[in-house]
């Protein structure tokens, strides 16, 4: 067999170690290496077929889909039965082809039952111990497989949410930027209203295309981070400035990430950083390696969140921003989970001098990949 699967594999691994020691023992005590040599062979055979017989009745039955407690009274009765009816045919047909007897020290038939009762406590022992291991490994992975199931559905659920977040763009927004680009056009503003509308369009299209998927490049979020943050900058009439500092070494379209997973930090950091603050600010995004995962880190230096929760500055966006948010966190951990990933999301509260919130800093993780 070119492949033997890991019952198998556990099957002859385990009755090659009984049959070992019962081989061992014997030795030990008869000194009858040659003699008892078939016998174990027939012991070992004899042992698989019957283990194997209890699994076939095992599934049959469907024991291990039961209540917890009603498995532990099948198994213990099954390996009870077995061990009495296993244990009786072994002696039964080694007496009557006479490949063993058993004799006492003065060569007399020792009795059938006290052979009986002997060898039974062993067989008992094996069986049980046969079963407990058979019994620990499913439930083991019936263990995993539950958890993973849950994860699967937990991680639909929050992509199914997420989708719908992609998918509606936040409709505060989209208002937001019609307005501005109808503002453009009543002030007779041709040029500009065109790079706007020609901008907004592009962001639109990107965000539609990438709601379907879970992952796009390092490269298409960046782009699509670069969009947004122009038509709020159009939007503001360039109140805060921003930039992209990204390692020229780095291949950023052979990198995977969940979709829109920078965005909603960068939409963050305009609305409850920027904004409240009159003079405005700047908004950095910043993408190198280190320490062998790729950090996209981005920089505000606005009011800083615990003055943006004090000084009750409010948006049309804040509920959507705070659910994306955690959205985002909630992706992360999950596509973590999935793909055995190490990616981490880490929040830097900036203060100056005097101790006074002076912006935020998000720094993302990656792996490389």
């Amino acid at each position: 067999m070119s492949k033997i699967s890991t019952y198998w594999k556990c099957q002859l691994f385990g009755w090659g170690i009984v049959s070992i020691i019962i081989y061992t023992y014997n030795n030990i005590i008869y000194a009858d290496y040659f003699g008892f040599f078939y016998k174990i062979i027939i012991i070992f055979l004899f042992g698989i077929s019957c283990s194997h017989l209890l699994r076939t009745v095992i599934k049959k039955l469907d024991i291990l889909h039961y209540e917890f407690t009603n498995q532990i009274i099948w198994l213990c009765a099954l390996s009870l039965l077995f061990s009495c009816g296993t244990t009786f045919i072994w002696l039964y047909v080694l007496i009557k082809s006479t490949i063993y007897t058993f004799l006492n020290t003065i060569n007399s038939p020792i009795p059938f039952y006290k052979v009986y009762l002997f060898n039974l406590m062993y067989v008992f022992l094996t069986f049980s111990g046969w079963i407990l291991i058979y019994f620990l490994v499913h439930y083991v992975k019936d263990i995993r497989d539950q958890e993973r199931r849950k994860l699967i559905y937990e991680y639909k659920i929050v992509e199914l949410e997420a989708k719908a977040l992609r998918a509606q763009m936040n409709p505060h927004f989209i208002f937001n930027c019609m307005n501005s680009i109808k503002a453009l056009i009543q002030k007779g503003e041709q040029e500009k209203s065109v790079v706007y509308l020609t901008t907004f369009s592009k962001l639109l299209r990107t965000v539609l295309e990438t709601s379907n998927k879970r992952e796009i490049t390092l490269f298409d979020e960046l782009e699509t981070c670069r969009l947004y943050n122009e038509l709020e900058s159009l939007r503001f009439n360039g109140k805060f400035t921003y930039s992209f500092n990204v390692d020229q070494t780095l291949d950023l379209k052979s990198i995977m990430v969940p979709a829109l997973i920078i965005q909603p930090f960068i939409e963050n950091a305009i609305w409850h950083g920027i904004m409240p603050k009159e003079e405005g600010g700047v908004v950095t995004v910043k993408v190198d390696k280190w320490d062998n995962t790729i950090r996209c880190t981005i920089d505000d230096n606005g009011v800083g969140r615990e003055t943006s929760k004090q000084n009750k500055f409010s948006s049309a966006d804040s509920s959507h921003q705070s659910k994306g948010e955690h959205l985002t966190q909630a992706r992360l951990n999950l596509d973590n989970l999935l793909n055995e990933r190490n990616a981490g999301i880490q929040i830097i509260d900036k203060h100056d001098m005097d101790n006074k919130s002076c912006g935020t800093t998000i720094i993302i993780n990656f792996s490389e990949y």
